[in-house]
């Protein structure tokens, strides 16, 4: 199974005209299901609903912003929540599906925490956090990528990951980031997917902020077999036309095999 996530760009905070470049690369990188951020109400309906290729397409705009979240999959989506509008689950910006695969139970929660505020990236990821855990019962595996906006080892990496608790609580099972554990078992480098060296959003115009790994994909540690295969980025490539990649951020996909 290709998973993969995406952060687009919203085209009101860009520049140039990426609707037609940012779904070639989605078409391009052909993932099983993805989720994707700052997803506008008009380019869900006019761009990813029509042209992208998807057949179930899931939707959640914010209630104070003009963009929101979106799952695309190659799967029928029998069941979804949009955290955003539970007060329960802090109004968390994740939006949650669940789907079968060859007799095999999946939960996939796209995420994309707010920029601005470390606390509330911590009570937003908490809730999730325990939301997913009290589904775990109800699937085989769950699936929780999107953008962070943090980097790896940060406290919210750190606490899905089972290393360090936040306000008192611990995530059990913990969770297994893919992209790290792929670049350590290869002997790779770990790439950034905000990349303001390389990026041409970014290139020549930051001396500030250095690059991350903020975009990522994880795995709830359920010890059923699971063999990853590999994990990349995409979204790298330079227009001719606007000279700036797809989106601000590069995107990650990774090919997993489940057993049950």
């Amino acid at each position: 199974m290709k998973i993969a996530t995406y952060n687009v760009w919203n085209e009101d905070k860009g520049i140039g005209n990426r609707f037609e470049q940012i779904i070639q690369e989605i078409n391009s990188v052909d993932a099983d299901i993805i989720g994707l951020q700052e997803v506008t109400p008009f380019f869900y309906k006019n761009y990813l609903i029509k042209i992208s290729g998807y057949r179930y397409c899931i939707y959640g705009k914010y209630r104070d912003e003009e963009e929101g979240l979106a799952v695309l999959s190659k799967y029928p989506i029998d069941e979804h929540f949009f955290l955003h509008e539970s007060e329960k689950y802090f109004n968390s910006r994740a939006l949650a599906v669940c789907f079968e695969s060859d007799g095999i139970r999946f939960s996939f929660t796209n995420v994309h925490l707010p920029w601005d505020s470390i606390k509330e990236q911590e009570t937003q990821v908490i809730a999730i956090d325990r939301y997913l855990h009290e589904q775990s019962t109800r699937v085989d595996f769950s699936i929780l990528l999107g953008d962070f906006n943090n980097d790896v080892h940060s406290s919210v990496d750190r606490f899905l990951l089972g290393e360090q608790t936040l306000n008192g609580y611990e995530s059990n099972p913990y969770w297994n980031e893919l992209a790290n554990v792929f670049a350590k078992l290869n002997n790779m480098p770990l790439r950034a997917t905000l990349d303001v060296i390389n990026n041409p959003r970014w290139k020549g115009k930051n001396t500030i902020y250095k690059p991350s790994v903020m975009d990522r994909i994880y795995i709830m540690d359920n010890w059923f077999d699971t063999s990853l295969l590999s994990v990349e980025i995409f979204g790298t490539d330079i227009s001719a036309k606007n000279n700036l990649s797809a989106s601000d951020h590069y995107g990650v996909v990774a090919e997993v095999e489940f057993c049950k």
